[in-house]
């Protein structure tokens, strides 16, 4: 997806370092950069996608990523309802105003954003497992390679 790729840009090694809980943060990270593609992607299917047209941009999911590290950085423990109802209802969900979109979106992020995923277990679309904790260059290589897997069989695939 061409707003997988576009993202890259928004972090850099020094930002996916900047977190004492490095596993988690880009875990998570990762999770909530793959939903972003996922909300914005929808906006192509018009009423298909969403009821209704929403701005979603690369600023809500910037202070997303503030968000996220702050909140990572002020628990012992990762906050996920906590962190599922920001995302959801506040940073995306702002834009929302569609009922039947706002639960669209809350069930993304329940099936994105769980405890689970750092156990290994997380599979963010069929055949594609969330990548765990990797450097920025190899997070860059796994997005070029996902988005030539979509584009020639229609499917994410993971080497």
């Amino acid at each position: 997806s061409p707003y997988a790729i576009a993202l890259c840009p928004l972090v850099f090694q020094e930002s996916l370092d900047m977190c004492a809980r490095e596993n988690e943060f880009k875990n998570i990270w990762f999770a909530l950069c793959y939903f972003h593609a996922a909300v914005a992607e929808r906006r192509k299917f018009g009423p298909q996608g969403w009821n209704r047209s929403y701005p979603f941009n690369t600023g809500d999911l910037t202070i997303s990523i503030n968000v996220l590290y702050n909140y990572l950085d002020a628990n012992l423990k990762v906050p996920y309802d906590d962190l599922r109802y920001l995302f959801g209802e506040i940073m995306y969900g702002g834009h929302i105003t569609d009922d039947w979109d706002r639960r669209l979106c809350r069930i993304y992020l329940e099936e994105f954003i769980k405890p689970e995923m750092m156990e290994g277990e997380l599979f963010l679309a069929p055949g594609f497992p969330l990548p765990g904790n990797m450097d920025y260059n190899s997070y860059h290589q796994l997005i070029l390679k996902i988005s030539v897997s979509l584009c020639l069989y229609g499917k994410p695939t993971v080497p």
